[in-house]
């Protein structure tokens, strides 16, 4: 009986003990139920022992003690805590749980500090959006501090009372993306996401300063919905002082012209295209209307047998866009072939290109082309003879040929030299391609000078269009004075026949005596010899 009432303390002790234990040994923030403690139904049985859950709600007692008993029975003596097993009294040490990081919430914020697209200041030196062409053009560049949802963002633009003054009613609402863009300021590339607008504004605006507010809206990873407001600034300065005018305007009405891209200037350098040689056109293409643009524009160049060359590789030319009311320039590079006959010839282009609001249009164009052929002429005979005689006429003749492929016009031939006169010019007129002609000088030779004398022989000749040419011939001569009469030269033979015989008689004379004296002499050498033998 003792055995059992012991037994009955010991169950009630663990059972209202046990959950306490249980509590300090579960994790910070786990539910009271989720402590077991295991309690042995009898400590002096050593058969078997069996688990009790601490959480339940009605202890298991042994069958010998009924459990609609009022009272426990209480056992005499309190048993010595040393009988207690010590795992039972001691609770265990507590071992935290790591928890999971907490992520800040996304937010966005406006660079300030660098300028992008069309802005001219950054935010931070106080950026103002300017107007160009009827149209407020204006850029956010917003940052995110964490990544959203898409990489996207959705900007919608509210305008304040009075921006009709200004600006044309219309709702404004465009979704941006993340984007990496290198500002104007900075080298480094920035991961940003650029909300840029072209609001359109009205021709006859009031001037003054009109708030407009950009709605911001996001998402990020998670879902949660991210807002920003920013209001933007627009001054107008180009417009009508004060209010505008009371009575109604009449809404302008919409052109329904369609543009036409026509060719507005052409300059061909050189001017005139010389054959066989490189040149350039340079086109000025005009849109013909100022309400629509026109888009992938195509060019055709058709040169047809002109005999004119596309040194492009190619005869169509494409042009991305041109702006309403607007101008392109084209630049070709040609080559006329040596062959090609002098004259004016027709450049012929043709356009193909979308409106704004029309696709498939088209129109043509028109470019001139003087071609010139090169004058050429060639001469020969533009010499005098070594030696001429003063007083007398000497007769210059040069043959002058067209090598050309255009004819040559008024040609003559002028010499210039010092103790010869010419008397004019020796006019040949027109020469064909591939034609010559002789060209004759009558030149009078000068009484006055003797001797060496040069001077140039210059021909003179046009082309097709009155372009006059020249070319130059150094030609020398000799001026010999002209011989006596033959009168005088027979008067003064006799006089020199005379001095002749004279010669001849004082020869004989001479010829005699020595014939004479000589054999005179040795004879009266021989007789003095003899005559100093004797002696």
């Amino acid at each position: 009986m003792k055995k059992k009432i012991l037994s009955l303390f010991l169950f009630f002790v663990f059972a209202f003990s046990a959950p306490f234990f249980a509590f300090a040994e579960s994790p910070a923030g786990s539910s009271f139920s989720e402590a077991v403690a295991e309690v042995p139904a009898d400590p002096e049985s050593s058969d078997s022992q069996e688990s009790v859950p601490a959480s339940s709600a009605e202890p298991v007692l042994p069958e010998s003690v009924p459990a609609s008993s009022a009272e426990p029975v209480l056992p005499e003596s309190v048993p010595d805590s040393s009988s207690v097993p010590e795992s039972s009294l001691e609770p265990e040490q507590e071992h935290p749980q790591p928890t999971a990081p907490v992520t800040p919430p996304a937010s966005l914020s406006i660079d300030s500090a660098h300028t992008y697209g069309d802005m001219d200041e950054a935010f931070e030196n106080g950026y103002s959006p300017k107007i160009v062409d009827h149209q407020a053009l204006f850029t956010l560049p917003l940052k995110s501090s964490e990544p959203l949802q898409d990489d996207r963002i959705t900007v919608s633009l509210e305008f304040a009372p009075g921006a009709d003054k200004a600006f044309v009613a219309a709702s404004y609402e465009k979704s941006f993306f993340l984007t990496q863009a290198v500002p104007k300021n900075d080298a480094a590339a920035q991961d940003v996401f650029l909300a840029a607008f072209s609001v359109q504004m009205l021709t006859e605006r009031v001037n003054g300063v009109y708030p407009i507010t950009a709605h911001v809206r996001a998402a990020d990873r998670s879902g949660a919905p991210i807002a920003m407001d920013y209001t933007v600034f627009i001054t107008v300065s180009d417009g009508q002082p004060g209010e505008p005018p009371k009575e109604p305007q009449p809404e302008p009405q919409k052109p329904t012209a369609e543009p036409v891209v026509y060719v507005e200037n052409s300059v061909v350098s050189p001017a005139d295209v010389q054959a066989g040689e490189p040149f350039t056109v340079t086109l000025t293409l005009k849109n013909s209307v100022k309400t629509k643009s026109v888009r992938n524009l195509l060019v055709t160049v058709d040169t047809g047998d002109l005999k004119v060359d596309l040194l492009e590789g190619s005869n169509v030319f494409p042009i991305e866009s041109i702006k309403a009311g607007g101008r392109a320039e084209l630049v070709l590079h040609c080559k006329a072939q040596p062959s090609i006959p002098a004259g004016k010839y027709r450049l012929n282009l043709a356009f193909q290109y979308n409106s704004s609001e029309t696709l498939n249009l088209s129109s043509q164009g028109v470019c001139m082309l003087n071609v010139r052929q090169k004058a050429e002429l060639s001469y020969d005979g533009a010499r005098l003879p070594q030696t001429v005689t003063s007083g007398s006429t000497v007769t210059l003749q040069t043959n002058l040929m067209n090598t050309g492929k255009s004819s040559l016009y008024n040609c003559r031939v002028d010499a210039a030299i010092d103790g010869l006169d010419a008397g004019g010019s020796a006019f040949v007129g027109e020469i064909k391609p591939g034609e010559s002609k002789t060209a004759s000088a009558n030149l009078r030779v000068s009484d006055e000078k003797l001797g060496e004398t040069s001077g140039l022989l210059t021909i003179t000749y046009e082309d097709d269009y009155g372009q006059t040419f020249t070319k130059t011939a150094e030609i020398s001569t000799t001026i010999r004075p002209k011989s006596e009469p033959a009168g005088e030269e027979e008067r003064e033979e006799p006089k020199e026949t005379k001095l002749w015989w004279l010669f001849i008689l004082i020869g004989l004379v001479l010829g005699c005596g020595a014939g004479f004296g000589i054999p005179l002499i040795l004879k009266d050498i021989r007789q003095r010899k003899d005559d100093d033998l004797r002696l």
